[in-house]
C-alpha cells in the first residue's frame, strides 16, 4: 500500500475538543460497514460525548479506539486499490483552514463505496484569504494535482462532489479571474463533472479540511461602514412626504412632525452613531434645527437613558 495515500488518515491528530471528537467520529460512520464490531470500537469514544459534555476528558481506552479505528481506515478490506476499468469519485470540501478529499470507486460484489486514497492540507496564509468560492475550487485543483496520475486520462469521466453550488457552473463560465482562468487550462486535462451534494452528505471531505486546526474568521468581505452610520430611514423619508402649509406658529422651513412620528424621530437622533449619542439638551438642538414639534413631547427611554424626558410645551 502507498503510504501517501493514508498519512493524512493516519496522521489523524487526537482530539482535544468535543467538536473535533464528533467530527471524527462522523467521518468514521460513513464506513461503520466496513468495520467489524464499529459499536463495540466505538464505544469508548461515544462515551466520553455522553449526557453533552461542555469539555473532552481524553481516557486511555478512547486512545486505543481511536489508534483502532484509524488502521482500519487505512487497511482492507475497508480501502481498496484503484481500479482503472472503474470510474472514480472525488469527494472535496474546503474549511477556513484547510482543504481535504477523499478518492472513491464502487468496487466489489455487490458493489460498495470504498476508499482508494485520502488528502488533505494547509492552506497557506494567501489561501486563508480566498473567498469560500476559491477555497473551494482551490480543494478541486488540489485533489486532482494530488491524484493526477489516476484522472488525467483515465478510462471514464469522473465525478466530483462538492458542497459548494457554484462550482456546478464552473465549466460553463464566462468571466473568470487571473487565477481561476489558470485553473481552469489545468482542469482541461481532465474529463469530469462537477456534482453538487449538501454539505450533511459531504463528512468526510469536510472532517479532512478541518484537522489543521480550529475555523478561523471568515475573511468575506462585509459593509466597509457600519450600519448605524447611515441615515435613519425616517429621514430618508421626508423627501416622499407631500408638501402643506406649517400650522399656526410652526417657523417657516422646519418640517412639521405629527404626533405619531414625535416617537421615532427623537430615538432615533438620539441613539444614531453619526449624532454622537448627545444627551437632552444635544437631542434638543439638533431637532430644533430641522423640525416643529410643537406642545409637550416625551423623550423614549432607551438604553443610556432609562427614564423618559420631556420637551416642555413652547419649545419648537
Amino acid at each position: 500500500m502507498d503510504e501517501k495515500k493514508v498519512t493524512t488518515v493516519r496522521d489523524w491528530p487526537t482530539p482535544t475538543t468535543v467538536k473535533e471528537l464528533q467530527r471524527f467520529l462522523g467521518f468514521a460512520n460513513f464506513y461503520r460497514r466496513f468495520i467489524r464490531g464499529y459499536s463495540s470500537v466505538t464505544s469508548p469514544l461515544t462515551n466520553l460525548l455522553r449526557n453533552k459534555p461542555k469539555t473532552l476528558i481524553w481516557t486511555p481506552a478512547a486512545t486505543h479506539a481511536f489508534q483502532t479505528l484509524k488502521q482500519a481506515f487505512t487497511t482492507a478490506p475497508l480501502l481498496v486499490h484503484p481500479d482503472p476499468e472503474l470510474p472514480f469519485i472525488v469527494e472535496v470540501d474546503a474549511s477556513t483552514t484547510g482543504v481535504g478529499a477523499v478518492l472513491s470507486q464502487q468496487q466489489g460484489n455487490p458493489q460498495k463505496l470504498h476508499p482508494c486514497a485520502f488528502f488533505s492540507r494547509k492552506l497557506n496564509p494567501a489561501e486563508v484569504n480566498y473567498d469560500i468560492g476559491n477555497r473551494e475550487l482551490l480543494a478541486v485543483k488540489l485533489a486532482l494535482e494530488e491524484w493526477r496520475h489516476w484522472l488525467e486520462g483515465a478510462k471514464h469521466p469522473f465525478t466530483v462532489l462538492t458542497d459548494d453550488k457554484n462550482l456546478e457552473y464552473l465549466q460553463a463560465a464566462k468571466r473568470l479571474n487571473p487565477r481561476q482562468a489558470r485553473w481552469a487550462l489545468f482542469f482541461t486535462r481532465f474529463k469530469f463533472a462537477i456534482s453538487y451534494r449538501p454539505g450533511s452528505n459531504n463528512i468526510k471531505a469536510d472532517a479532512l479540511s478541518r484537522i489543521h486546526g480550529p475555523d478561523i474568521a471568515s475573511n468575506d468581505p462585509g459593509p466597509i461602514l457600519p450600519e448605524k452610520i447611515f441615515a435613519s430611514p425616517i429621514l430618508w423619508s421626508e423627501d416622499t412626504l407631500p408638501e402643506a402649509d406649517a400650522p399656526p406658529g410652526c417657523p417657516l422651513g422646519l418640517q412639521f412632525v405629527p404626533r405619531s412620528h414625535r416617537t421615532s424621530l427623537i430615538h432615533s437622533t438620539h441613539v444614531s452613531l453619526g449624532t454622537g449619542h448627545p444627551g437632552i439638551k444635544g437631542t434638543l438642538s439638533l431637532l430644533q434645527q430641522r423640525f416643529c414639534l410643537r406642545a409637550h413631547v416625551i423623550f423614549p427611554p432607551v438604553s443610556c437613558c432609562p427614564f423618559p424626558f420631556r420637551i416642555a410645551r413652547g419649545h419648537t
